[in-house]
């Protein structure tokens, strides 16, 4: 039998547990809600420049716009940029991630000398710097991502591509689905190519000035940095749903176990009681025996 005070001092326990894990989840339904807000207005933008891209590439021949070092594809490294979190306590959000770029190489043969990653978040820089992938010198720790931090990493992955140092990037995130599935994505980020854009058009006759390269020029930098900041927007969504819905599974079953907890104790208590009981029993016939 387990001694009361040792169950008392596992309740208490127990008790501090379920109240660490309460207030861990009412912190990631503040910052889940956040995140969905910019999320939501992210991607109003990311829908408005796309659409008026769509319609700029349309303007003129489709050839013009091939020749464009955006849409063509030269090199032979591939950059991956993984989006992970820096904290844990989330779930299988992060492992899904590393089971995937694993998956990258043992399935599709990909070779390790032809792949670069670079890392947003720390779960992702430990993991590959474990598995000694090959890593990017520049990489991002830390989940307080801002538009100008975006726009500046923007700036540098079409430098490198530019420069031929890269023949294609990937963003590989968790897109949660309905809010009970995640899927992890591997998205083509450069080079562009039409079939990322949806078939929507503003249907406005565009005149070009100065010319239709310079505009590109320009605008899609924008639509780049609008899309990396919309992933990981999605990225940081899920991950909030994820730990919320892990520390809440944790409240539950450390009050399961709390429950468990307090039926022994008074088991146990009973069973003192009436162990006590029966010994002032017993001592009081042996008194009236003598008598």
């Amino acid at each position: 039998m387990s001694n009361p005070k040792e169950i008392k001092r596992r309740i208490l326990s127990i008790e501090s547990v379920v109240k660490t894990t309460e207030a861990m989840k009412m912190i990631s339904i503040v910052k889940l809600r956040k995140a969905k807000n910019l999320l939501m207005k992210t991607r109003n933008y990311l829908d408005s420049i796309e659409t008026t891209l769509f319609d700029l590439l349309f303007t003129e021949n489709k050839e013009k716009f091939e020749k464009n070092p955006y849409f063509s594809e030269k090199g032979r490294i591939k950059l991956f940029i993984v989006f992970t979190s820096d904290r844990g306590l989330c779930g299988s959000f992060n492992s899904l991630i590393f089971s995937k770029i694993n998956y990258l190489f043992q399935k599709k043969g990909y070779l390790h000398n032809e792949c670069l990653f670079f890392s947003i978040g720390k779960k992702g820089f430990d993991f590959l710097c474990k598995k000694k992938y090959n890593m990017s010198n520049k990489n991002w720790i830390g989940n307080n991502l801002s538009h100008q931090k975006i726009q500046s990493l923007v700036s540098e992955f079409i430098f490198g591509f530019l420069k031929k140092n890269f023949s294609s990037i990937y963003l590989i995130y968790n897109h949660l689905k309905k809010s009970s599935f995640q899927e992890v994505v591997i998205e083509k980020f450069l080079p562009i190519t039409i079939k990322d854009f949806r078939k929507k058009t503003l249907g406005f006759p565009y005149i070009l000035e100065p010319s239709q390269k310079e505009i590109l020029n320009f605008i899609i930098p924008k639509f780049l940095n609008a899309k990396l900041l919309k992933i990981f927007w999605k990225s940081t969504t899920a991950e909030h749903t994820f730990r919320m819905r892990s520390m809440h599974q944790a409240t539950e079953n450390a009050s399961d176990i709390k429950h468990d907890l307090i039926l022994n104790y008074n088991k146990e208590r009973q069973t003192t009681i009436t162990k006590e009981i029966l010994e002032i029993i017993s001592g009081l016939e042996s008194l009236n025996k003598k008598k």
